[in-house]
């Protein structure tokens, strides 16, 4: 098989010599030089190896040079490298054996890279949920956005060479068409990778670096391809969730005077914590506690009505955080908390929520952001919420998450972005983040250890997790919803892409073909 090496370069003159010396070890069938307006004589350099030069007087901008180098490669294998970090040819073979094995991609392992102890970087929270929505966790963080990497032309030809100049949106195809796709071959591009000016200035509009900025945009392109292809949920399961009552039903209020504080509180078979739990909120000085019974025993409703609270009793079981819902059309106070009927948590902690917002936050989180350096990698869950924040702009906030109790809210907050939006948590965070409003986290309340497993949630099942597919399902209409009021980039820069190249070349293949 042939093997095509594509290499876009800008002003590699430093490194680019040591580069074609390694992969000229490889006896490639061609090496491909695209140049995107180098001044410092790398394109001398590069015809100095022999190798074919695709000359462009100005700069492509990210990934543009690599798909024009795959429009020309003729070989059967391509190889994708950059020309400023020089690699051995015994860590580049291991991509091209991959293909000749019969895979069709090969993608950079760097799996260890989320073992180090330190808080993952946005981009790796990126390409590690990526994987994730794409019921493809066995990668890791592998993307096409690392080099180096393999594609067999094939695949090429099939999902377009245009795509590459998106590779996260080339690789979210590919995953989404069962191609066979491998990380046997891993190379350290993280500590030699060149610091350029993109890596560190801020992007207009975002917290972000350029280059961070323009990654985020990529995975968020890729994202809009996954929700075009399987849904508003990217094709997760939402559970048991009843999302239809909440938009019919219609509260009887019960008290007339207005409350200084409202806590809601979902029940359906807790009976053994439920008092409890409500006995700390109103030690935390809550005047008017609203508990939602859905589909509990006889036992535990009689449990709730000795606690003189006001209870919604319904039938059914609702699904999660549908009772959320249902409990806030009955607050009458500004501000409302928010707790779950299962454990309990102390009133010394749940005083810090109800404070939070009387001192001017609209939105009081659960601090939880040190699970983050608590395990190496993050657990998925912890990653998804973290995601969720990056791409609303909002990484201060770390992996904390309405998703999460206790969790505090004004009211005027509920009315804005609707009842029906507390049913999916990361939706109404994220609805809440683009109408402005106020969100910090307060106090860590450990809810892990206290959390009650639940089998029919939390054991695999057929090698899934039902309660990680509802979340993540959550999270992914989140990001549809931003993307719905963005852009399919989620509103973040395309890192200066020359799209009209690609188009022009597009249309000169049609009109060779017609």
């Amino acid at each position: 098989m042939r093997v095509s090496v594509v290499i876009p370069v800008h002003n590699e003159a430093s490194t680019l010599s040591k580069v074609l010396v390694e992969v000229r070890k490889l006896e490639p069938y061609e090496i491909i030089i695209v140049d995107n307006g180098s001044t410092d004589g790398t394109k001398e350099i590069a015809l100095q190896h022999n190798c074919r030069v695709i000359y462009y007087r100005y700069s492509l901008g990210n990934d543009v040079g690599r798909a024009i180098g795959a429009r020309e490669a003729k070989g059967e294998i391509v190889l994708f490298l950059d020309g400023d970090i020089v690699m051995k040819s015994e860590e580049l073979y291991n991509f091209i054996k991959g293909i000749q094995q019969g895979h069709e991609i090969v993608l950079n392992n760097l799996t260890w890279s989320v073992y180090l102890k330190m808080r993952p970087h946005y981009t790796t929270v990126g390409k590690y949920m990526l994987n994730r929505y794409l019921n493809k966790k066995e990668f890791v963080v592998g993307s096409l956005i690392a080099i180096p990497h393999a594609i067999s032309r094939e695949v090429i030809e099939e999902l377009g060479w245009w795509n590459l100049a998106d590779p996260a949106l080339f690789q979210a195809m590919a995953m989404s068409r069962g191609v066979d796709i491998s990380d046997m071959a891993s190379v350290d591009v993280i500590y030699t990778n060149k610091v350029r000016p993109v890596h560190t200035g801020t992007s207009p509009g975002s917290p972000y670096p350029k280059a961070t900025s323009r990654i985020m945009g990529d995975h968020l392109r890729a994202l809009q391809y996954v929700i075009e292809t399987y849904g508003n949920r990217g094709g997760f399961s939402e559970g048991n969730k009843d999302r239809e009552f909440v938009g019919k039903y219609k509260p009887v209020l019960l008290q007339k005077k207005k409350a200084k504080y409202s806590a809601i509180i979902p029940v359906s078979e807790e009976k053994t914590t439920i008092r409890s739990v409500i006995q700390e909120v109103k030690k935390a000085g809550v005047d008017e506690i609203i508990v939602v019974v859905n589909g509990a025993a006889v036992k535990t409703i009689k449990q709730v009505k000795l606690e003189n609270v006001i209870v919604v009793e319904l039938e059914e079981v609702l699904g999660h955080n549908v009772a959320r819902a249902i409990g806030a059309m009955y607050a009458t106070a500004d501000t409302c908390l928010f707790v779950d009927s299962d454990f309990v948590i102390p009133a010394t902690n749940l005083i810090l929520f109800l404070r939070a917002i009387e001192d001017g936050s609209d939105v009081a989180l659960n601090d939880l952001q040190c699970l983050l350096d608590m395990f190496h990698p993050a657990d998925p869950i912890s990653m998804g919420k973290y995601f969720v924040n990056l791409i609303a702009k909002r990484p201060d906030l770390w992996n904390n998450s309405l998703t999460a109790v206790p969790h505090a809210m004004h009211k005027k907050v509920i009315e804005k972005i609707g009842y029906d939006s507390l049913v999916i948590p990361p939706l109404a965070q994220v609805k809440a983040i683009l109408e402005g409003f106020s969100i910090t986290a307060v106090e860590l309340v450990d809810v892990i250890k206290t959390n009650r497993v639940r089998p029919e949630q939390h054991e695999f099942v057929n090698g899934r997790i039902s309660a990680f597919d509802r979340i993540f399902g959550d999270q992914i209409e989140a990001i549809a919803y931003l993307l719905q009021c963005t852009d399919e980039r989620g509103g973040f820069t395309d890192g200066d892409r020359d799209r009209d190249i690609i188009q022009q070349l597009r249309r000169e293949e049609e009109n060779t073909n017609e």
